[in-house]
């Protein structure tokens, strides 16, 4: 596991296995999310599998926060627990820096398995999942916001402790204000 200097360099590598991860409506395209490997608050850690990314986590190194965005193991190797590796990895910067480490998951529903496995996995490592009412703006053109939970580790946050943490987020992940 490690913390790249230059994520640059493992861009095609990473977008291959965030593009099989994830749907389209909770992805940038292309162009956007290299954009954003060019940004100095983006924090990208790799674990890698026979000298490939096998899996990554991105993460923004806020004022307030670390806020991670997106982790994902090409499912080729899932189950091996190199993301639980990974989100150690953020866990101990978050701790170094003693600030919240705070993410995004979907709401759990009985339609979803996934939803569920995901919290709990989470919830194993030592998050709180917050349950007030939050939207993770639309991360391309045309899309639709994405009704999301708030999930911090260590301790449960209100909507109100919250906000700081927000108003960052939306401006330099999301490129936007805060309705």
């Amino acid at each position: 596991m490690m913390l790249l200097t230059n994520p640059r360099e493992k861009f095609e590598e990473i977008y291959r296995i965030y593009e099989m991860s994830f749907p389209e409506v909770e992805r940038r395209t292309k162009e956007g999310q290299r954009a954003i490997f060019e940004n100095p608050l983006l924090r990208v850690w790799t674990a890698e599998r026979e000298g490939r990314t096998a899996a990554f986590l991105t993460g923004w190194n806020l004022e307030s926060c670390l806020y991670l965005e997106h982790l994902a193991t090409d499912p080729a190797c899932r189950g091996g627990g190199m993301g639980k590796e990974l989100m150690h990895e953020a866990i101990q910067a978050a701790l170094d820096r003693q600030v919240p480490l705070i993410l995004e998951i979907e709401p759990v529903t009985e339609e979803d398995p996934y939803t569920a496995r995901r919290a709990a996995f989470y919830e194993h490592m030592g998050f709180v999942v917050n349950r007030f009412p939050y939207s993770q703006p639309p991360l391309r053109r045309g899309a639709p916001g994405c009704p999301l939970w708030i999930v911090t580790y260590g301790r449960a946050m209100g909507e109100e402790e919250f906000l700081p943490h927000k108003e960052q987020i939306y401006r330099h992940v999301y490129s936007c204000g805060v309705e």
